[in-house]
């Protein structure tokens, strides 16, 4: 209810909060009353702000021991310079700002006060900032404490700190992570002993070791349009100290049967379902030659099955990777060997005899084929949780050249930014950007297709099942027999295989809205995809942009987001299918003609493959 006294406190608050944000001179001059005939009040309020006070000098002093190159390094990081406004918030954050540098440059002792002199009727403020710097410390020795299997020396090396090194707070904030990152820990803190030894700090490292083995287990699933995995399998052997020391070994296997396109009777294909496979031994050697520098090796077997083709393959990886607080860079040499590999409907070896247009597509690679390459990747991030992001930025770009030996020779980019940034207390807005480029030596060069862009799935492209988007191959071809298919006067394909594409582009946006309202730990998640899949790395906008949006609903666990989206194809794009080699209805071996690919294909007639404008995608964690 409305009380004119307690509002006349209110007017006071309100010429303080003017007060703060510089403006001394403000005044409530008027305050006027409009009633309804239900009773309601509308308080408008006339407020003279008057001359707003202008920062005109700023000092320091008690700094002379700095030289004149760090203090104006100090001073530029200030928030507050002379012609800024004044604000009183922004004054107390720089005082904040300022103590922080002065530790960043050694001085851990340092000591930060000020005063501000107002001329309200000159409109004009000067700030003298008071420094207590007392001695710039340099880190002395690291002691550890709470390791009984791994070495001491170790741990002290890992953190990157040596005596006589200027002291800073960032320091100990990286070897805390560095120790961390070791994997041998399942706790670790680093700081700073009591200052009584000028000028040195001593550090202290606090570990608590996790087991030497460690064996997980999990169980998982996925659900899209066209392909289901149930149940999925995991299981996970870690060894934190491999023949002693911190080398680290991981052992993991995951094991899964997918269904095409789905369990149901009437629609589970067996002949295109099947075991999928990927296990990995993976080694790791921390602190090569320096902090931060590990050195890891990895080899793969996998089985993977999808709607459209499948493949096995074998792997070996070696490479340096290098953290340094957000900044991630690694540089890796690669070797796989793709093997039985099949596209659905389709005879590989005949399409490399016959060549045409579907050729270049598993050109080397009908079977079998080989893929070595190098492939340099940095990685920046800035979220603030890793599981589930509310706020930061997220950016990754990936760069490889292929070398021989290997059956093919291109060169492949694939930079991928993700911002989060809170919407008041109750939203989170979640945008990704994404390209892909794919530059074959030749214009029409060969490409593996395990390297080339898929966009479709729970993860980039929710309009679309699983990798569906962009251009396809032709296969099964329609029954020329009498009555069997109508307007079968040529060897239409019926199914569409995905291929992928030399070039990709992604736009995601989504809002991620809490539902505790609804049932605790529920979010709905409203969001948009556009995408778009080609062959064409210079234009990857080629034709625009295929629109989907959608709804999410997000059930928060331990393990993060369950997750369910069903988006809708707002604006698609007819494709027409590549043409291959294939076996009829009749034991004919025939071409497939380029057949249409819409969501405006009439049912059951040739030459045409109806696409879905509904998917749906169930799954674990976020898209992004």
């Amino acid at each position: 209810y409305y009380d004119a006294d307690l509002f006349a406190i209110d007017v006071k608050r309100i010429e303080r909060w003017y007060n703060e944000k510089g403006f001394y001179e403000a005044k409530v001059e008027n305050v006027e009353e409009l009633r309804d005939d239900k009773g309601r009040v509308t308080l408008l309020v006339k407020i003279n702000e008057g001359r707003r006070a202008v920062v005109r000098k700023m000092e320091f002093t008690g700094a002379e021991a700095l030289p004149h190159n760090e203090l104006s390094d100090i001073d530029d990081a200030l928030p507050i310079h002379p012609g800024d406004g004044f604000d009183e918030d922004v004054y107390e954050k720089a005082k904040d700002v300022l103590l922080e540098q002065l530790r960043e440059h050694g001085f851990a002792r340092a000591k930060v006060r000020g005063r501000v002199e107002v001329a309200p009727e000159e409109g004009s403020a000067n700030i003298v900032f008071e420094v207590d710097p007392d001695v710039r410390f340099k880190f002395g020795d690291v002691t550890v404490s709470g390791n009984h299997r791994v070495a001491s020396d170790e741990i002290a090396f890992a953190t990157g700190i040596r005596r006589g090194d200027r002291f800073t707070p960032k320091a100990i904030a990286l070897a805390q992570q560095r120790v961390y990152n070791l994997g041998a820990f399942s706790g670790a803190r680093v700081s700073l002993e009591p200052l009584t030894d000028p000028p040195f700090a001593g550090v202290r490292v606090n570990v608590r070791e996790a087991p030497i083995h460690t064996v997980r287990l999990g169980l998982g699933g996925s659900a899209e349009e066209s392909r289901w995995e149930l149940p999925r399998l995991r299981a996970e052997y870690t060894n934190r100290s491999l023949l002693g020391g911190l080398r680290r070994l991981e052992l993991s296997n995951t094991a899964g049967y997918a269904f095409v396109p789905n369990p149901f009777p009437g629609q589970y294909d067996p002949s295109h379902s099947g075991i999928t496979v990927l296990t990995s031994a993976q080694l790791t050697i921390p602190n090569m030659f320096v902090p931060g520098l590990d050195w890891i090796n990895r080899a793969e077997f996998a089985r993977e099955i999808q709607s459209g083709f499948s493949y096995q393959d074998v792997a070996g990886r070696t490479g340096l990777l290098y953290r340094r607080a957000e900044h991630t860079v690694g540089l890796s040499l690669n070797f796989v060997r793709y093997f039985q590999v099949d596209l659905r409907g389709t005879d590989l070896s005949r399409i490399l005899q016959i060549g045409g247009s579907g050729a270049g597509i598993v050109n080397d690679c009908p079977v079998s084929c080989t893929l070595t390459y190098p492939e340099l990747r940095y990685t920046y991030d800035g979220r603030d949780n890793v599981i589930e992001p509310t706020n930061g930025f997220f950016g990754t770009v990936g760069l490889q050249q292929t070398l021989k030996p290997g059956s093919f020779s291109y060169f492949r980019i694939n930079p991928d930014l993700r911002g989060y940034a809170p919407i008041g207390k109750y939203a989170v807005l979640a945008m990704r950007v994404e390209y892909g480029g794919l530059f074959t030596e030749t214009a029409n060069g060969a490409s593996p297709f395990t390297q080339r862009f898929f966009f479709g799935g729970q993860n980039e492209q929710r309009g679309y099942s699983s990798l569906a988007q962009g251009p396809k191959v032709g296969a099964d071809p329609c029954d020329p027999r009498p009555g069997k298919s109508a307007g079968c006067t040529q060897p239409f394909a019926t199914t569409a295989v995905p291929i992928g594409g030399k070039a990709a582009a992604l736009v995601s946006v989504e809002l991620r809205i809490p539902a505790d309202f609804i049932l605790n730990h529920l979010g709905i998640v409203p969001f948009i995809d556009a995408s778009n899949v080609s062959d064409d790395p210079k234009r990857p906008l080629e034709g625009g942009l295929e629109v989907a949006p959608g709804l999410g609903l997000r059930y928060l666990t331990p393990f993060g987001p369950l997750r369910l989206d069903v988006a809708y194809l707002a604006r698609s794009k007819d494709v027409f299918t590549r043409s291959a080699p294939a076996i009829d209805a009749t034991g004919a071996q025939v071409i497939t003609v380029p057949t249409r690919v819409s969501v405006f294909c009439p049912g059951d007639t040739a030459g045409c493959i109806p696409e879905s404008r509904f998917a749906f995608h169930v799954t674990l964690g976020e898209a992004f």
